[in-house]
């Protein structure tokens, strides 16, 4: 069944991200944390499973909006601030849907990110 996995925090940036993280620790799971050339990113997602994109989002924006003076400085300079929606494809249902609101949407722009849909290939079946 397609099915809704995760929102992922993706954060890429000139600086290092290390304080940056840490700052979220208490909200948020590191997924990755490294260096590929001059760009430091990171990859984070909440603690606890969300039951929707929505909710998923608010609560990583709610997060961002958290942080302390330094870490939001960081976070304004970094180049990526991705939403970034997890969505696993399936053969069957053709018609999910998952909606984010307008008032997520605005919390996003605010905050200076965007959201980013990922969707996962359907298995494919052994028959």
């Amino acid at each position: 069944m397609t099915a809704f996995l995760n929102v992922d925090l993706d954060i890429s940036s000139r600086e290092d991200l290390a304080s940056l993280v840490a700052a979220f620790r208490s909200r948020l799971f590191a997924l990755h944390v490294g260096r590929s050339g001059k760009k430091h990113w990171a990859r984070l997602e909440l603690r606890t499973d969300p039951r929707s994109p929505d909710a998923a989002i608010r609560r990583l924006v709610q997060a961002v909006q958290s942080l302390p003076r330094q870490q939001q400085a960081c976070w304004k300079r970094a180049t990526t601030r991705d939403f970034n929606i997890g969505i696993q494809a399936a053969e069957e249902p053709h018609n999910t849907e998952f909606a984010v609101t307008a008032a997520t949407v605005g919390m996003v722009g605010r905050v200076g990110g965007r959201i980013v849909i990922t969707v996962y290939g359907a298995p494919h079946s052994k028959t």
